[in-house]
């Protein structure tokens, strides 16, 4: 199976900087996008940090699996990403303590690591992960939001949470605290899935069957543009973030991102 990847990543019509970060690492198979918050340094510097966090863990992860019997790898894997979510939500906690302008400062993490023909979504907060296949978009991720827990209790309705100005508010987060319990979720992966990863400055502008229509009336190297086009032309009032990674077998000329991230480390005040 081949993975390829496009993304791309845009400030908003409204916000002053851009604090998400994404990661493309296709030699491992390891995509995600990480939504801060805490203000612009705080929240700047708590994605990129996850970011880089969960991707040396899975790497150095991974690199053990090889000497286990396959039947074992499902249930390592879910280890090795819950590791890795812990393992960024404690770095970034205990460096918010010592920093007093990080006080406060965390993120969402949701990514998804592809191993045989199997992928596997780590996820905590609000950005989400969507499947596009046969025509048709589906939700892998559960909103760890205010809004979304009173869905689910059957307190508003999906209509009244659409409408509501409390979508900012969410139940959990990488680094608000030093323990963080993700949400691991596997998926059967065919040749032609389209996986697509954002931040909610993109889901909070789109549904499922608008998602749908995108991926089937675009390129699937276009779409991170054109879904970022569409958030703008709505509001743009957070930044936006998207990552599409299409599995495939087939020979393809367009250029596959390797390794990418995007980080706002210039924007953070001097350590001591």
């Amino acid at each position: 199976m081949r993975l390829i990847a496009w993304a791309s990543t845009d400030v908003g019509r409204v916000r002053m900087a851009n604090e998400d970060s994404f990661l493309v690492d296709s030699s491992l198979g390891l995509y995600l996008v990480a939504d801060g918050m805490g203000g612009h340094a705080g929240g700047a510097h708590a994605s990129a940090m996850c970011a880089d966090v969960v991707n040396k863990v899975v790497r150095r992860g991974m690199a053990r699996l090889h000497g286990m019997p396959q039947q074992a790898w499902s249930e390592a894997i879910a280890e090795i990403l819950q590791a890795s979510a812990s393992e960024a939500s404690a770095r970034i906690y205990d460096q918010a303590q010592q920093d007093r302008s990080l006080h406060g400062m965390g993120t969402t993490l949701t990514g998804i690591l592809f191993h045989g023909d199997r992928g596997y979504v780590v996820h905590v907060g609000d950005s989400r992960a969507y499947l596009l296949r046969s025509a048709m978009a589906c939700q892998l991720t559960t909103d760890h939001s205010w809004l979304n827990e009173q869905v689910l209790a059957g307190l508003i309705t999906e209509e009244e949470a659409q409408e509501s100005d409390l979508k900012h508010i969410i139940t959990r987060s990488v680094g608000f605290e030093r323990l963080v319990e993700a949400d691991i979720v596997p998926v059967n992966v065919n040749l032609g899935d389209v996986y697509l990863l954002c931040s909610d400055g993109f889901a909070n502008y789109v549904s499922l069957d608008e998602l749908a229509a995108l991926a089937r009336d675009h390129l699937y190297s276009d779409l991170p543009q054109v879904c970022t086009e569409l958030a703008l032309e709505r509001g743009g009032d957070d930044n936006i973030t998207v990552v599409v990674v299409l599995a495939c077998n087939d020979h393809d000329e367009r250029h596959a991102v390797r390794q990418l991230s995007k980080t706002a480390t210039d924007t953070l005040p001097s350590l001591p």
